[in-house]
This record gives structure tokens, sequence and C-alpha cells, in this order.
């Protein structure tokens, strides 16, 4: 079906309010969006990908170029996956380790010394179900000081770690995670705490 030409979509019916059939559902598939996405992987697997782990200043300059929204000292690392980098924000200190796959079809942002750390998956995009067409749904990922998400966890769209939240090894986060409680397993459910001084410092 020519996704100019489609008709509208249903109400979600999950009552999830930030979920969305926006401008994603509608105009993935544009032009624009495509042109983007193909420079980005381009310049991802020529100029960024193959780069030394230290030289963060180098992919920062290359994220900004296609609209990141970077702090000076944040660290991305050369295997780390951005599909969108114009719908990435990172604050000081924050951090997309290694083999991170950041699927930020809707805006993704790290807050002051958060952490995505060896292979964790941020995906803000899924499709629904319940329609026949299984269109496309977004919806924004973000997690707060000092948050920290652990190898392998999966955090789902519309989620936010707030702040000092810990999402552990192999957790699936569907949920919002209160500040500085730690949740694991799937689906994730709270198994500890942290203080409030276990977060990041001045």
């Amino acid at each position: 079906m020519d996704e100019t030409n489609a008709p509208p979509l249903p109400p979600h019916e999950t009552g999830e309010e930030r979920t969305f059939y926006s401008v994603e559902y509608r105009n993935r598939l544009s032009w624009g969006n495509r042109l983007g996405r193909v420079a980005w992987w381009g310049v991802y697997h020529l100029l960024y990908r193959t780069t030394p782990p230290p030289l963060f200043a180098w992919r920062r300059m290359l994220l900004r170029v296609f609209g990141a929204r970077l702090a000076a000292d944040v660290h991305v690392y050369p295997s780390a996956r951005i599909w969108a980098p114009w719908n990435l924000s990172m604050e000081r200190g924050s951090c997309l380790g290694p083999e991170v796959y950041c699927y930020n079809v809707a805006p993704v942002h790290l807050g002051i010394e958060a952490t995505a750390s060896y292979r964790s998956f941020l995906c803000t995009a899924s499709h629904d179900i319940r329609h026949p067409e299984r269109p496309l749904i977004t919806g924004p990922i973000s997690l707060g000081r000092g948050a920290y998400v652990f190898a392998d966890a999966f955090i789902g769209m519309n989620v936010t770690l707030h702040e000092g939240a810990v999402a552990a090894a192999r957790a699936v986060v569907v949920k919002d995670v209160a500040a500085y409680d730690i949740v694991g397993g799937n689906p994730a459910k709270v198994i500890g705490t942290r203080r409030p001084g276990d977060g990041p410092r001045e």
C-alpha cells in the first residue's frame, strides 16, 4: 500500500499514551529519511566503525554532522550501532558501550553519566500486532542521570530509567524504573536498590 494513501489508523488500544502512529509510520519510507540513513550508514561503515576505540572525539564529530546532540566528553564506541544520529542526545559523561544497538527510530536520551554497556539494546520501535497491517509504532527511551544498563539488557520503547536506576545483565525492561531501583529478569522486576550516593558525583 502506498504510504501516502494509507487509511487512518485506529487509536492504540493498550492505553500507553506515549506510543504513537506518528510521522514514523507515515513517512519512515520517505526519500529524505531513506537518503539520510543511506548517507549515515555509508559514513558509519567507512569512517566510524573502522576507527580505534580511543578516537571518541572523531566519532562525536561524525555523529554531530548527522544531527546528534552530544556533550563534549561523551563516549561512543566504534562498534555501537546507531540507527539515526539525529534522534540521539547524550549529556556529559554518558556512554554507549561496545556493540550497543541504539535502534533510535524515536529519540534516545542519555543523561549525565548514564551508561548503556556491552551489547545492550535500546529499542524505540515495534509493530502493532493488533492491527491487521502491523504498522510501526515508536516511543522514546530516556536514561536518567547515573542510570546504568548492563550487558545484553533490552530496554523497550517508552521506557525511562530514572536517576541512578540499574537494569541488570540480560534484563528485559518494558516499564519505567524508579530512581535507584535495580531491576532484573524477563520481564524485569525490582531486585534491589541503590543509595543516592551511589550515583554520579560532581
